[in-house]
């Protein structure tokens, strides 16, 4: 059992030494472990975004008879990058649409 766990420090932990493993307890030895399960897990979430995205962003509706044209012409129509960064950096504080009526009340 000590070999395999060793082995797993090793392979998935990145330990570089025994003393590492040596001081590691059972219960963060699972801890641990699950964590990197959840994180294939995420990879995998990651790989089959990307190839949702590859698939939708090929996409094409019919014009006409014979004629189909991508729904996406731009790629900023498919993702927005701005919108994306304004959303977790904004520039400045959205103004309330009743910020002006603060002005007007002091006069």
């Amino acid at each position: 059992m000590y070999r395999q766990i060793a082995l797993n420090c090793f392979r998935y932990l990145d330990f570089k030494s025994f003393a590492e493993v040596d001081r590691l307890t059972m219960p963060e030895y699972k801890l641990l472990m699950k964590a990197v399960r959840l994180r294939e897990i995420d990879k995998d979430y990651r790989n089959h975004l990307q190839a949702f995205l590859n698939f939708s962003v090929k996409a094409e509706k019919k014009v006409g008879k014979n004629k189909s044209k991508p729904v996406y012409k731009r790629f900023t129509n498919f993702y927005n990058y701005e919108k994306e960064v304004e959303k977790v950096l904004p520039d400045k504080k959205k103004q309330s649409r009743f910020s002006g009526i603060g002005k007007l009340l002091k006069k």
